[in-house]
């Protein structure tokens, strides 16, 4: 057992910075999000929970980055490159945006502005955050190879790197050094850019710590296959000799799909990195918890088994179990971080050696009241069944919104619903999604945290992430009203009732 990363009874919100209303067409790491550190602060909550930091890939997806270690460089304020001299006033809108996020539009709107400013900036030693950027340098041994990789994507018009001239898609020591020599520009660059997302993003993190807020991260158990990751590190990959895939992730049916998830990222060898003392992986989280204070492992049962489809499979009902580096993993993982700052992502598919593997080493797992209602009189996630050691949610990024969740249930089990929580089947939907805003705040989890989205009251037209689809996913944003006074009074009254409120 270890000890908890969190104190006695907290709660927070969960909301992701590119889902910030601002200026800009992404939620940034700017004033907004200073805004809603305050605002959260006031409500009594310790707790900031957000998904990935790393740059939206495939689908759009933080969970499918170009990079596990980079920090998104959407999210860059470029009102505050403007203030530090480097760019001239930035094209943003007159008015605050809350319209979806077009992360297919970044690329092409975004990212000139970010780059002249990195060059602004690097032809300016004299710049006072010079010092602060070569720190970055020289404690970040993945920048360089990350930036790298970055600048052959634009070389290559964005084709991924299995798709590469043969000397450069095998590393080739000869034709990566020669490429380095011609992208050098481009590739320092692109080190200044995410040196400006790194700087933004601990500002705003030791603003919220001051304020006696946690962050609580998020980590992917899988990488994108088209990532810097894969591409540096193919030998502890799943990969044919051409770069493909030779079997990929997923999860067999479960609650979001009758056919499965098929996922489609590279599956480890972890007898390869077992040998190498899980060196990527320790790497991997030490980024992680330098960003963040408490790291929510995402599938954490694939460390105890996942779920190998084969890599030509049109749906992951063909897959089968096969299993995971287990307590060895975790036992790696305590040498280097002994108080094991890890929530398990619980949810799906699960078996006793998943609960071993939780329980043998204290972590924290995920209870949502919304699968609390399949029939089953010891369902876990029903509020009267939670533990201490556990973080209760109305639902996550993957879920409907309460209000959305409401709207569909069949009317029986809504009558089941409504029973449980003591209200009327017709109840008004406020009045059904605050009841269970209540109930994961009065229950006996040791950590309660709602989606703003439901604090807001908000129907599936604010849901984060339908698991089951590919497009239209991660793109919500917050309404500039959203983040009242009298929102967090209500929040903060709700909170005291059931002593959840931070001391400051």
């Amino acid at each position: 057992m270890t000890s908890s990363p969190f104190t006695d009874r907290q709660f927070g919100v969960l909301l992701h910075p590119s889902s910030l209303f601002g200026h800009e067409d992404v939620g940034t790491l700017g004033a907004q999000a200073y805004e809603f550190v305050d605002w959260l602060a006031s409500t009594g909550a310790s707790i900031w929970q957000i998904l990935p930091l790393t740059r939206n890939g495939q689908y759009d997806s933080p969970y499918f980055s170009y990079s596990t270690f980079a920090g998104n460089p959407w999210l860059i304020d470029l009102d505050h490159l403007q203030a530090a001299g480097l760019l001239d006033e930035p094209d943003l809108h007159a008015e605050l945006v809350d319209a979806r996020v077009p992360f297919a539009d970044l690329p092409r709107t975004k990212r000139p502005q970010l780059l002249a400013a990195a060059a602004a900036f690097l032809a300016n030693p004299e710049h006072r955050w010079w010092p602060a950027f070569l720190q970055f340098r020289r404690e970040q041994a993945w920048l360089s190879d990350t930036a790298h990789f970055f600048a052959l994507k634009e070389q290559f018009d964005d084709a991924p790197w299995w798709s590469w001239p043969a000397p450069l898609r095998t590393r080739d020591r000869g034709a990566v050094l020669a490429s380095a020599r011609q992208l050098g520009a481009r590739i320092a660059s692109w080190e200044a850019v995410l040196f400006f997302v790194d700087l933004q993003w601990a500002a705003l993190k030791a603003y919220a710590n001051r304020q006696g807020i946690q962050v609580l991260g998020d980590l992917p158990i899988y990488v994108n296959h088209d990532s810097a990751d894969v591409w540096l590190h193919s030998e502890q990959f799943q990969l044919d000799a051409g770069g493909g895939l030779v079997a990929q992730s997923g999860v067999p049916p479960d609650y979001f799909s009758e056919t499965g998830q098929l996922w489609g990222n590279p599956l480890y060898r972890w007898d390869v990195m077992e040998r190498d003392g899980f060196g990527w992986w320790v790497e991997r989280l030490r980024r992680c918890i330098e960003l963040t204070d408490v790291v929510r492992i995402d599938h954490f049962r694939a460390l105890a088994a996942y779920w190998e489809v084969p890599a030509d499979a049109a749906d992951a009902r063909g897959g089968r179990w096969v299993a995971g580096p287990g307590q060895a993993f975790i036992d790696r993982l305590r040498e280097e971080f002994p108080t094991l700052p890890f929530v398990a992502e619980d949810l799906g598919t699960l078996d006793d050696d998943v609960y071993r593997l939780r329980d043998d080493n204290g972590l924290f797992g995920m209870r949502i009241l919304q699968f609390g209602f399949d029939g089953t009189p010891d369902n876990p996630h029903q509020p009267h069944m939670f533990t201490e050691h556990c973080i209760a949610y109305t639902g996550t990024h993957d879920n409907e919104t309460v209000a959305g969740w409401w709207a569909g249930l069949p009317d029986g089990l809504r009558r089941d619903v409504a029973r449980y929580y003591q209200f009327e089947p017709d109840a008004d939907v406020g009045r059904v999604v605050w009841s269970l805003i209540e109930a994961t705040l009065g229950s006996r989890a040791g950590v309660a945290v709602v989606p703003i989205q439901d604090l807001l009251v908000l129907d599936d037209q604010a849901r984060m992430n339908d698991p089951s689809t590919f497009v239209g996913n991660w793109s919500w944003r917050m309404p500039p009203t959203g983040l009242s006074p009298e929102l967090a009074g209500s929040v903060r009254r709700l909170a005291a009732q059931y002593g959840r409120v931070a001391e400051r």
